[in-house]
């Protein structure tokens, strides 16, 4: 496995054909533009001067000046003073000083100091001391008082707390149900987690080394969605929903930069197998 760095269109659709590279660096010159479509397991990063246009799948992190125009389902994350237009249905994480410009349906979480014009359908998060010019139909959800928003439908959120189960679920969407809460584990064609644990299909499984606290490790993961389970699980071929009990759980909030939301617990009951819309599968 290695990495490599690509100035070129040739020399990048080459990196993403090979198998044995595992990280690619686009480094191209100012005003040169390089299309990214599926990256598949590749790790895309878009630097100095370089400008990529990203569509289909493709994911790709944005540092230094970069520049990244993102279509379809395209996924950007952008940080220090990188740029980004993104349309379509894509999906954008902006931080530092970096800046966004969205439209159609696209998708912005955006912190720190980062800056997005918003408008079309777009959905817009803002954090820390982001800073947001939203369209009149443009969905701004606020999670940080010191967040400046101009225009656009504002959702306040800084009152909820999703450090607690609460809040967490309510935020989420988390059925609870007689002390328990439904949750969903995305695992491979033999019951196996990530990292091996057996999961049967209505047995109730225990954490051997349970530790209740915010952190991950030591203790069973599971996440409001099948799709957010398989974040933490990219190979997941099966997906199952879960009851936890509230007694036993601790929350790890998924509202930061990085993290998809998900919960740990000592024990959980394996309901039935579910497809990833989370639909059970007789």
């Amino acid at each position: 496995m290695s990495a490599t760095t690509v100035t070129t269109q040739k020399e990048l659709d080459k990196a993403l054909n090979d198998p044995d590279v595992y990280e690619i660096d686009i480094k191209s010159p100012a005003g040169v533009w390089v299309e990214l479509g599926d990256t598949g397991s590749a790790s895309v990063r878009a630097s100095g001067s370089a400008s990529v246009s990203a569509f289909d799948s493709a994911s790709v992190i944005a540092f230094g000046s970069a520049s990244v125009s993102a279509f379809d389902s395209a996924s950007v994350r952008a940080f220090d003073s990188a740029s980004v237009s993104a349309s379509g249905s894509a999906s954008v994480r902006a931080s530092g000083s970096a800046s966004v410009s969205a439209f159609g349906s696209a998708s912005v979480s955006a912190f720190d100091s980062a800056s997005v014009r918003a408008s079309g359908s777009a959905s817009v998060r803002a954090f820390g001391s982001a800073i947001v010019d939203a369209g009149k139909y443009v969905a701004v959800h606020l999670h940080s008082g010191h967040a400046k928003v101009q225009g656009g439908v504002l959702i306040d959120l800084t009152a909820v707390d999703t450090q607690n189960l609460e809040g967490w679920a309510d935020y989420h969407d988390v059925e609870a149900v007689d002390g328990e809460v439904i949750v969903y584990k995305a695992v491979d064609n033999d019951l196996r987690s990530g990292r091996g644990f057996l999961y049967p299909i209505g047995d109730t499984v225990t954490c051997p080394d349970w530790k209740p606290s915010g952190d991950c490790g030591n203790g069973l993961h599971f996440s409001p969605s099948p799709h957010q389970a398989q974040a933490y699980f990219s190979e997941a071929t099966r997906f199952l929903k879960c009851a936890v009990p509230v007694a036993d759980l601790a929350v790890i909030d998924g509202n930061d930069r990085f993290t998809t939301p998900k919960l740990k617990a000592k024990t959980a009951r394996v309901i039935a197998e579910v497809d990833v819309h989370g639909r059970e599968i007789s």
